[in-house]
């Protein structure tokens, strides 16, 4: 009988260490999993953030470059993305040729649309329009986005501090 309860508690001690095993395993397979999501998220977004910079990084034409800013700018308040659209067609029918302006708005719209925060475009190209625009040409970008932020609700606190970022990136160099 001894012998019998000896084998019993041999069986039940490996039993409850095959238990504690295969409940570690489970844990160690969790914590794999859930290291495997985050490097998922993290290339993931290191995927979008370079997508969303090749569609800028093409850009050589400080119209269609001005165009997308003032997209992202319109988009970064939904409820007047309606009122901007005829207004952008406007201030870049100044700039663009007649037959390229519905070319140039539609990818514009579409480079738009991927954008964060409308203050990474003007980071991206702050280089360009200083190289390529007149000091009145900056001028006349900066008031166009002043047109498009002031739109919808004036008191937009997101948007005035995009104002702020053109119109310190574009102003002449001894002022900086």
């Amino acid at each position: 009988m001894h012998i019998l309860a000896i084998i019993v508690g041999i069986i039940a001690a490996a039993g409850v260490w095959y238990w504690r095993a295969k409940a570690a395993k489970e844990v160690v397979d969790d914590v794999g999993s859930m290291v495997g999501r985050v490097q998922g998220r993290i290339r993931m977004n290191n995927f979008r953030k370079k997508a969303e910079g090749s569609a800028l990084a093409s850009i050589e034409d400080p119209a269609l470059a001005a165009a997308i800013f003032l997209h992202a700018l319109a988009n970064e308040k939904r409820d007047a993305l309606h009122l901007a659209e005829p207004v952008i067609r406007e201030e870049i029918s100044r700039i663009v040729a007649a037959a390229d302006i519905d070319e140039v708005l539609s990818y514009a719209q579409w480079a738009a649309r991927d954008v964060a925060d409308a203050r990474d475009v003007v980071r991206r190209f702050k280089p360009l329009w200083r190289q390529k625009l007149s000091r009145e040409e900056r001028a006349d970008l900066v008031a166009m986005a002043e047109t498009i932020a002031d739109l919808g609700d004036p008191d937009d606190h997101n948007q005035k501090l995009t104002i702020v970022t053109p119109r310190t990136a574009l102003a002449p160099e001894q002022n900086r």
